[in-house]
């Protein structure tokens, strides 16, 4: 794969993460303030389901990196993901042990950011070893 075809799937890849995660934060916002009219409607539990789309989006747009990508793209993206999953692993068991000696009880929807996180280091350590 030529270093133009690179690029051009590292392009396609960011702005499909991008939409992905940009619906995700408006589907969010509007499945909160839709869930908050609702009051004990069960309908409030359809509104925040609004953004799983978007995170469907989140993995079709990996998914779809990892097979364009060439042998060292898919590397790098493999390398980056094993260590937002170990480390986002390790911080999530750390906390859920805290929580048995009254760590203050967190909200799942935090998982996905600690994981993203994670990710986003392992990205960063990955292109610093190159």
């Amino acid at each position: 794969m030529s270093a133009l075809e690179r690029r051009k799937a590292g392009r396609r890849y960011v702005v499909r993460f991008a939409v992905a995660m940009a619906s995700y934060v408006v589907l969010l916002f509007v499945g909160i303030a839709i869930a908050r009219t609702l009051g004990d409607s069960p309908w409030r539990f359809a509104a925040m389901a609004l953004p799983v789309p978007a995170t469907v989006g989140v993995v079709w747009a990996v998914a779809r990196y990892a097979s364009e990508a060439d042998e060292l793209q898919s590397r790098d993206l493999t390398r980056a993901l094993a260590i937002g999953f170990g480390g986002g692993s390790l911080l999530t068991f750390t906390y859920g042990i805290m929580q048995t000696v009254g760590a203050p009880p967190l909200n799942w929807m935090f998982v996905w950011v600690i994981y993203a996180g994670c990710w986003a280091i392992g990205s960063v350590i990955v292109r610093r070893r190159g």
